[in-house]
């Protein structure tokens, strides 16, 4: 079985591409495969898994096709442009880690294209998928009359899903809502998996990694870790470790990743009481991530609006033994009520992280409970070796599956 596997690989700043590296020699236990990523620039090397072949997607598009299946990673930003382009081409398997692709389209099509915006395209893609008004909102976009949430309201996967020939989904919601608008495509729902630990950090304790990072031991450490973008709700995860701070004056709280907030961050925790608790990285590298996981006590996750993504940070908290405290919607809802704590989004957000992490901290038999189904439930559904399994299957079920007209 040949698998080409599309993904940018690092140290092209994409999660999606840590995910690949991470599960690639998985799938390659059952499967010949090749990576299509875009080369890392001239002075980088592209980070491709011992023992995995790589090319780039103009070699890809030059060379015999045979008799390989394409597997086409779709993320929401331009270094999937790529992929999304080979998917329309050439049908095969389509992994949906999220369900909204408008902000990839509109950017490559409209926002950020170069010397020539596209609004023909975009003004079709619109129209194809939310017909009268789908046009409307394009004249209104390109007017500058529009905000980033429209794009949560029209995702525009549905043209993508349709010429897939077999779809991939994370979470049983999003099988859900594809399939509601893509009923005769088969969907095959495989968790995100729970990557090993890189083998720099096989002994890492959580008091090895606090005195490599320079964090109090015996101090709560609460973790942010991830691009720190709006739908994540910083300002409320901000506001909950403060109700924690009161109760614990030497609580720290980490925000591990780029700030994508405009600025906004730093207005959020420039406050008197919080000054000195607060360590906001900047974007880190997958050791550097994962030092700042395993030194942390409780890693807060929330999402709203949700793309219906699942996260790669749950996984690995779980597989951890790191309490999660996340957002109930979408694919977060799906997680166990006991293994996690769960943020209702219409509730008082930051009242609701600092009443959980008020809990945690003080009932250590609550948050051994809690660490317990949570590493049970990783154990049981994200294991590496089950999930490339899953993907093989997938590409076998893509050989067997009608083919599609290209668009």
């Amino acid at each position: 079985m040949k698998i080409d596997w599309f993904s940018p690989l690092p140290p092209h700043k994409s999660g999606i591409g840590e995910y690949s590296v991470q599960l690639l020699p998985f799938v390659a236990e059952e499967a010949d495969v090749t990576v299509v990523s875009p080369s890392a620039g001239m002075f980088k090397k592209l980070q491709t898994p011992p023992g995995i072949g790589w090319i780039t997607p103009e070699k890809w598009k030059s060379r015999p096709q045979g008799d390989s299946v394409p597997i086409y990673h779709l993320g929401n930003n331009a270094y999937h442009r790529y992929c999304y382009e080979a998917a329309m081409k050439r049908p095969g398997v389509s992994v949906f880690h999220d369900i909204v692709m408008h902000h990839m389209l509109a950017d490559v099509l409209v926002e950020n294209p170069g010397p020539r915006k596209h609004w023909d395209i975009y003004e079709r893609i619109l129209r194809d998928e939310h017909g009268e008004t789908g046009t409307r909102l394009a004249g209104l976009r390109q007017r500058g009359i529009a905000s980033d949430f429209e794009k949560f309201l029209f995702p525009l996967f549905a043209h993508i899903a349709k010429r897939s020939r077999v779809i991939v989904t994370h979470s049983d919601e999003m099988r859900d809502r594809i399939a509601w608008e893509v009923p005769n495509v088969p969907i095959h729902v495989i968790p995100h998996f729970a990557p090993p630990r890189p083998d720099e950090l096989k002994t890492m304790t959580k008091e090895s990694a606090r005195r490599v990072l320079n964090l109090p031991q015996g101090a709560p450490i609460v973790g942010f870790l991830g691009y720190v973008t709006t739908p994540k709700q910083p300002e409320a995860v901000i506001e909950g470790f403060a109700q924690l701070a009161r109760e614990r004056p030497d609580a720290k709280l980490v925000l591990v990743g780029r700030d994508h907030t405009g600025g906004r961050l730093a207005r959020w925790t420039d406050r008197p009481e919080l000054r000195g608790k607060i360590r906001l990285t900047g974007f880190v590298d997958l050791i550097e991530f994962y030092r700042y996981l395993l030194a942390c006590d409780v890693v807060v996750n929330l999402r709203y609006p949700t793309v219906v993504e699942s996260s790669g940070t749950n996984a690995r908290a779980l597989a951890e033994g790191r309490p999660l405290v996340v957002s109930n919607v979408g694919a977060f809802a799906e997680l166990p009520d006991d293994a996690c704590c769960k943020v209702e989004i219409d509730e008082d957000q930051g009242a609701a992280v600092g009443r959980h992490l008020v809990r945690l901290f003080s009932d250590q038999a609550f948050m051994d409970s809690i660490v317990a189904k949570g590493h049970e439930y990783a154990e049981k559904w994200l294991d590496s070796r089950e999930i490339g399994h899953a993907f093989v299957e997938a590409a076998r079920a893509a050989q067997t599956a009608p083919a599609k007209q290209p668009a």
